[in-house]
């Protein structure tokens, strides 16, 4: 009971376990796997650089300057997640839509499948071009 006591209070102040210092754990790992794997001495160098630097963020005092990377970690994952999520829309679309781009202004519009030649309107710029569905 005494070792809990002595942790809690020797981590009493500090920044603590997030999601990128999971992140980064998860990812050190695997690179030292890979590494023992393939022998590559880069893979286990990279892969103690993230395991440390994710032990320095979790018993890190400066929690302003840990959450601002978080913050940062949250908006980049944000990004990868819609731009995926954006992509597999777009893939269960293709079978029902056609995208094309205006010649004006370079704006998608998209058309449905199966129609024949159709007057296209940009609704940005509001110029007409024909094309086959």
């Amino acid at each position: 009971m005494q070792f809990i006591q002595k942790m809690l209070f020797y981590m009493n102040g500090r920044y603590g376990m997030d999601e990128l210092s999971k992140v980064l754990m998860v990812v050190g790992l695997i690179a030292n796997v890979l590494s023992s794997f393939f022998g590559g001495w880069f893979l286990q160098i990279l892969g103690v650089a993230f395991i440390a630097y994710a032990v320095l963020r979790v018993l890190s005092k400066e929690k302003a300057n840990r959450y601002k990377e978080f913050t940062r970690y949250i908006k980049l994952k944000q990004k990868i997640v819609s731009t995926i999520q954006r992509l597999r829309n777009k893939q269960a679309q293709h079978k029902v839509y056609k995208y094309y781009k205006c010649g004006a202004c370079k704006q998608k519009v998209r058309v449905p499948r199966g129609r024949g030649k159709v007057r296209i309107t940009c609704p940005s710029c509001q110029n007409q071009f024909v094309k086959k569905t």
